[in-house]
């Protein structure tokens, strides 16, 4: 046991006293990781700040021959303090039972919306907040600029721009404006602000299709009333009142319901993405790690220092069992490492201690050991296959890249039916279980025990049978 032990050091001595193994064994899943968490977790804030959302509101809606303007009640659900006419409807009472409860967040709140025209686009300009030189041929032309412009410098999110014949050409009149036409108003977004751009789009879709939606359905009864009934029977019906539900999200203040997305409160995405992305990518290298190590195999035999331990009072199985428990305890040493590096930089992005991983210490230790059998054995395994170092250094990284594609060590996932392929999965689906609370991971050790165990026992039995020292 004692030359086990030894041996078994002398691999794990020589591996971490080597600084491109550790590069490539720590530091790269570490940064990597770290990056990803970086560009896609906010810096580790657990909430999305949605708020005070700067919007110019280009309203050129005419009422023309309707008598009303569709556009004025983009202002007045968006700007506060606005006077424009909006289309009085009576009071939908489903909609008023609806709401029935603590009354929601308005848009008013949600949004910082002014109404852009002429004037205010002059003010910007000659204020020097807002740089634009452009020679429009109208004010309209000038208008619409400016608002891009202002979108363009970061003055504002978005700015949406109502066209002139909007009303003319989304309403239902019989007699006087009987078919609906093709129209829509233009969102010019911030590609800066991703967030809150699509934000702004779902604002002003939600509107829009919701005034559309009323002057179908207007449309839609009209004619199949028309046709079943007669013109006469028109004039006995109370469309104001019948249809006054189609249009009372458009004609009243808008209500949002915030969410909390279940788990952000204590980490963030963040949180999230370390425990997703630095154990993929801790496993994925620990590939690397043990097949490397086992590979050395053959690199001993050609430099002559295999065929001296074996003409030493050494047991061929002991110089073996040295070797590749060696290479298990690298491995575990590794994932070891990069645990509790990940820990720190969580708990440097929040800003406090974190242990990401979750509070369930024995089911972590029994995870990190059932991973590092199966990485290593998949690594024995491996290097047993090949006959010599340059097979392995061509085929190890091929397999470990399929691992880790199938394992989602790239930020993204395939389907599950693929993914059950790769050890790297059932560890990666394992710490985020623990790290979210959950100590459901019985499948998941049982897996990566049962395939490292195999794995193991298969790749010694290949290396008593083919690796012969001369």
């Amino acid at each position: 046991m004692r030359k086990i032990l030894t041996i078994a050091w002398k691999e794990i001595y020589t591996t971490f006293t080597d600084r491109n193994l550790v590069l490539i064994m720590v530091a790269s899943p570490l940064v990597l990781s770290t990056i990803v968490a970086l560009a896609f977790g906010g810096l580790g804030s657990g909430d999305v700040p949605i708020a005070d959302i700067p919007i110019a509101v280009v309203n050129h809606d005419q009422p023309g021959q309707l008598g009303f303007s569709y556009g004025s009640i983009y202002t007045s659900l968006l700007v506060p303090g606005d006077q424009g006419s909006t289309i009085e409807l009576p009071a939908c009472q489903l909609f008023e039972q609806a709401q029935s409860g603590p009354p929601s967040v308005t848009l008013f709140g949600f949004t910082e919306a002014v109404e852009f025209d002429e004037a205010l686009a002059n003010s910007l300009v000659a204020s020097g907040e807002l740089e634009f030189q452009q020679l429009a041929p109208s004010s309209q032309a000038f208008v619409d600029g400016a608002a891009r412009a202002a979108v363009e410098q970061g003055i504002y999110t978005a700015a949406l721009i109502i066209p002139e014949d909007f009303t003319q050409r989304i309403s239902y009149l019989p007699m006087i404006h009987p078919r609906l036409e093709q129209t829509g108003i233009s969102v010019y977004a911030n590609s800066g602000s991703p967030i809150s751009s699509q934000v702004v789009r779902s604002i002003a879709e939600g509107i829009t299709n919701q005034i559309a939606a009323g002057n179908i359905a207007m449309a839609s009864s009209f004619e199949e009333l028309q046709a079943s009934y007669g013109p006469a029977t028109l004039g006995q019906v109370d469309f104001e009142s019948a249809f006054s539900c189609a249009f009372s999200r458009a004609g009243n203040t808008v209500g949002l319901d915030p969410q909390t997305i279940e788990g952000s409160s204590d980490g963030g995405a963040t949180r999230g993405i370390l425990v997703f992305v630095g154990s993929a990518q801790a496993m994925f290298f620990a590939l690397f790690t043990a097949q490397f190590g086992v590979l050395g195999l053959h690199n001993e035999r050609r430099q002559g220092t295999l065929q001296r331990m074996v003409v030493s009072p050494t047991p061929r199985s002991a110089i073996l069992a040295g070797n590749l428990g060696g290479v298990f305890l690298t491995v575990l040493f590794q994932l070891l490492v990069l645990i509790l590096a990940l820990t720190l930089v969580g708990s440097l992005l929040q800003g406090k201690f974190d242990f990401i991983w979750g509070d369930n210490l024995p089911l972590l230790a029994g995870l990190l050991l059932s991973v590092a059998l199966a990485v290593s054995g998949f690594g024995i395994l491996l290097a047993a296959i090949v006959r010599s170092p340059e097979q392995g250094n061509i085929l190890a990284p091929i397999t470990n890249m399929a691992m880790g594609v199938l394992g989602g060590a790239f930020g993204f996932t395939l389907p599950k039916i693929a993914g059950v392929f790769s050890l790297v999965y059932w560890g990666r689906e394992a710490f985020e279980k623990l790290a979210g609370g959950d100590s459901d991971i019985g499948l998941n050790l049982l897996v990566l025990v049962v395939q490292g165990g195999l794995m193991y026992l298969l790749g010694v039995w290949l290396f008593n049978r083919r690796f012969e020292v001369a």
